[in-house]
């Protein structure tokens, strides 16, 4: 959408010391190219611009970013049309791309990224049982560990009855005590 709106629009005329020129002494392509011998004027692009979808991605990355995304809006502000001279703050309708794009893209990618992070924990917390021990472990530590942990709960099928000898009976009384 960004392509739509902005192919071609981010070229400005320039002096000698890299400023834009006011866009009344120069309002289209061809009068700065005629006067770029007589006054040093050239017509250069912005370093950000939508002019292909591999620009107009990294430029909608640079605004996700918040990193110079502000000079890029008014960039698009300000563009007029193809091989026009920027005038300040012609196309202020275009601040409602950046906000809406602000508040979709970079929020909603934000969210979408934590939610894979989020999954993938989960998933791995399912995968262990919950159990940070067994990260750790190394395959065949991890076989054995649920090998002894499968045994410690089997109970004996048969139950074993209380001797009637007298010395053996304490001996019954503290094997089966659950303190």
């Amino acid at each position: 959408m960004g392509v739509q709106f902005f192919k071609g629009k981010f070229f400005k005329c320039v002096d000698v010391d890299g400023e834009r020129v006011d866009a009344r002494i120069v309002p289209t392509r061809e009068v700065c190219c005629n006067k770029s011998e007589s006054e040093g004027y050239s017509w250069v692009n912005s370093i950000s611009n939508f002019d292909n979808v591999l620009e107009g991605y990294l430029s909608l990355f640079q605004i996700a970013t918040f990193e110079g995304w502000m000079e890029l809006m008014e960039y698009a502000v300000d563009s007029v049309d193809v091989d026009k001279q920027p005038i300040a703050d012609h196309g202020i309708h275009y601040y409602g791309f950046f906000v809406i794009f602000i508040v979709f893209g970079s929020f909603f990618t934000l969210n979408l990224f934590i939610g894979v992070i989020i999954d993938n924990f989960n998933m791995l917390k399912k995968k262990y049982e919950g159990n940070l021990l067994e990260v750790l472990l190394t395959p065949s530590q991890r076989h054995y560990y649920t090998a002894m942990k499968k045994l410690g709960r089997k109970k004996p099928r048969k139950v074993i009855k209380r001797p009637s000898n007298s010395f053996l009976s304490p001996f019954y009384d503290i094997a089966m005590s659950r303190k």
